[in-house]
């Protein structure tokens, strides 16, 4: 599926989930949905700064051993005793129950003692009592209580409630102007506690009379935690008396929590904008921005909520938001893996077709890839198959898709001409070379750019007439096409892409894709040692993209941190020198040297006997050696003494010169640098398992 029709494809598959939810969330499903709403606001409700009452005091009794006529009488002489000391202000949130009688005697003449009283408008105290408010506890379903009605409407007329009640019978009281009759809710959080004494302190004088001169005082027949009436969204026990205490505080420090008009609607417009920027901007991206995304857009949330309802005092709900862009996220977060996939079948596809030279289904099946570095190499390859068949439009073809894919930029004059000093040729074929960037055993390393794409390659020049006698250099210049060749045809994630091959003014070259990286050979210095994790992983790469070209019957025969490249930027390992090794192999007179760098060599390429894979394989575990060392398993001040080591002692223990090295590594090594190929691993998939099992436990 192309990347326009897959991306299309998502944003329906994302719309309708969205679209789903929006209508389950706040329609039939809300009452189900809603806890996770009461859920978050209790976690910020709980860290909510309250002050306690100014100049409060609750006198409590316990009415469990005594009777209802004698509840009643201790009210009353609290309720007289308080109006003699000078009380600001009572209050009854819970009064006694006189009888059943329509008469009050002397309660009238108490409750119009002088010190004003408040009960609840429920009671039938309230016709006698100074101010009356409705007080009425309406926990949420899970029985916490997060609200309390701010304005009731009775018989027609809006009453407060008793909170509300108490303050504005001050005359002193200046509402929050946050405060009206459209708020119809006030919304708790936690309770600062108020002094309490019990009401046999109070009566028996062992409170100094002069500290409740001015000071509001609640009485209660509720014990603190024992007679609690409620659970506040702090996890909090309180009384009746305790949750007046708690909402008056509030209002008369200008501290009340609401939820305004305005706040109702950003609640219905924050999922909207949510669905807006799932099904615009998360389909069609990769999986670790989708999570960047999501992971910003949930902390924004959360954060704006709690930032309101800690500074601002104002209950925002978000809690189905979440779970709305939760779910279209982790959608999204999955489609793109099922994309991911679709791209990667696709590729192998477009390879296996380029292989067997069947280009278009394979320009089909590139086509389908999302743009990268691979995809950008294969069709490049794919450029010159065409050219190769004496198809010059369908080569155009892909080149301009590559110009429209990859975006990049055109050379500068500098980089087109190139500096054609120190000896440095300024083109080779088509080819124009910018500097040297490295030097190999049999020739340099440049950078050069295809002036066509103008595409960066690498190009690996080698001297061919100097390096070979006359009667050689026709079976050498067979050899090096041939071995390029076999090299072209592999198209793997963790090796460098051949493009091209060719000879011109007397120096063979071969084009390959440039990564940006540095060596392994950066890592093997005792000082800057990769962490034991990181080389198992780099060194597990690599056993499974030698599985592959083993597979494909190419041997790299020169494995070694050298012919490594990594780019730490990316994270990016890709194998380089495919296809030159077995040149230096048939060269070996005249260079002076043997295939391969000799410390890395297998005892079986020692011995000049028939190669097979296991070879690279030896040699990469002598690789990981020096990666988790700094030093290579076998040394020598010759080429003798060398080879000895190499076919006949087995390499030293790692787990015990390097903290975070596991043991299971010396048995992977040991394995892996048996003298006989039979004794090692079976092929780079099963040591690339084994590899990364290691790592399991190795230290990052």
């Amino acid at each position: 599926m192309e990347k326009s029709k897959k991306e299309h494809r998502d944003r329906l598959v994302t719309l309708s989930l969205v679209s789903v939810l929006l209508i389950l969330l706040y329609g039939p499903a809300a009452d189900w949905f809603v806890a996770v709403d009461r859920i978050l606001y209790d976690q910020v409700a709980a860290h909510v700064r309250n002050e306690p009452l100014a100049d409060a005091l609750i006198i409590s009794m316990n009415p469990a051993k005594r009777s209802g006529s004698e509840v009643s009488d201790t009210y009353g002489q609290i309720i007289q005793r308080l109006s003699s000391l000078n009380a600001r202000r009572i209050v009854m949130a819970e009064p006694p129950e006189p009888g059943a009688s329509g008469e009050l005697p002397g309660w009238a003449e108490t409750l119009a003692s002088g010190t004003p009283v408040f009960v609840p408008a429920s009671s039938r105290f309230a016709d006698l009592a100074a101010r009356s408010g409705m007080f009425t506890l309406n926990p949420d379903r899970d029985g916490v209580l997060r609200s309390s009605t701010m304005w009731n409407l009775q018989d027609g007329i809006m009453t407060p409630s008793l909170p509300l009640a108490i303050a504005l019978h001050d005359p002193s009281f200046s509402p929050d102007p946050r405060i009206s009759s459209s708020d119809v809710s006030f919304f708790l959080t936690n309770y600062e506690p108020v002094p309490r004494i019990t009401a046999s302190q109070f009566l028996a004088g062992e409170i100094d009379p002069v500290t409740i001169d001015g000071l509001t005082v609640f009485v209660d027949a509720s014990p603190a935690l024992v007679g609690s009436a409620a659970t506040l969204p702090s996890g909090q026990f309180v009384t009746r008396s305790e949750i007046v205490a708690a909402l008056l505080a509030n209002i008369e420090q200008h501290k009340v929590v609401i939820a305004p008009a305005w706040i109702k609607a950003l609640e219905l417009l924050i999922p909207a904008l949510l669905c807006i920027l799932t099904v615009l901007f998360l389909p069609g991206r990769n999986r670790r921005e989708i999570i960047l995304i999501t992971a910003v857009a949930l902390v924004g949330l959360i954060l704006l909520d709690a930032l309101l309802l800690l500074v601002g005092r104002v209950r925002l709900d978000v809690g189905r938001s979440l779970i709305i862009f939760v779910c279209a996220g982790a959608l999204c977060w999955w489609l793109a893996g099922t994309g991911k996939k679709a791209a990667v079948n696709a590729f192998k596809r477009g390879s296996d077709f380029l292989a067997a030279g069947r280009l278009e289904p394979a320009f089909a099946e590139f086509r389908r890839c999302a743009p990268s570095e691979a995809v950008a190499s294969a069709m490049y390859k794919l450029s010159l198959a065409f050219e190769g068949q004496a198809k010059p439009e369908r080569s155009e073809a892909v080149l301009e898709w590559m110009k429209r894919t990859q975006g990049e930029s055109p050379p500068s004059n500098k980089q087109a001409m190139g500096n054609g000093e120190g000896g440095i040729p300024q083109r080779l074929g088509r080819y124009v070379i910018e500097r040297k960037i490295g030097r190999g055993a049999m020739g340099a390393v440049y950078l050069a750019r295809d002036p066509r794409i103008n595409r960066a390659v690498a190009l690996k020049v080698i001297p061919i007439e100097k390096e070979f006698e006359d009667e050689e250099l026709a079976e050498a210049r067979l050899r090096f096409f041939r071995e390029a060749e076999s090299a072209g045809r592999l198209t793997h994630p963790n090796i460098i892409t051949v493009f091209d091959a060719g000879e011109d003014k007397h120096l063979a070259y071969i084009a390959m894709e440039y990564l940006p990286g540095v060596p392994l050979t950066s890592f093997t210095d005792p000082k800057k040692l990769l962490a034991p994790r990181k080389a198992l992983e780099l060194c597990a790469r690599t056993a499974e993209a030698l599985d592959y070209a083993h597979n494909q019957g190419v041997i790299h025969r020169d494995i070694k941190p050298a012919n490594l490249l990594y780019n730490r930027k990316d994270d990016t390992l890709k194998i380089s020198d495919f296809g030159v090794a077995r040149l230096t192999d048939n060269n070996r007179t005249k260079t002076g040297i043997v295939l391969g760098t000799p410390m890395y060599m297998s005892p079986e390429q020692l011995n000049a006997e028939p190669l097979t894979g296991l070879s690279d394989l030896f040699s990469l575990g002598v690789t990981l050696y020096e990666l988790i060392t700094g030093e290579v398993p076998f040394k020598a001040t010759n080429i003798a003494v060398l080879m000895t080591k190499i076919t006949t002692e087995n390499p030293a223990p790692v787990s015990n010169r390097r903290p975070g090295v596991p043991p299971s590594v010396d048995a992977l090594l040991f394995k892996a640098m048996a003298k006989r190929p039979e004794n090692r691993f079976v092929n780079g998939g099963e040591m690339a398992a084994a590899l990364r099992n290691c790592a399991k436990y190795a230290s990052t």
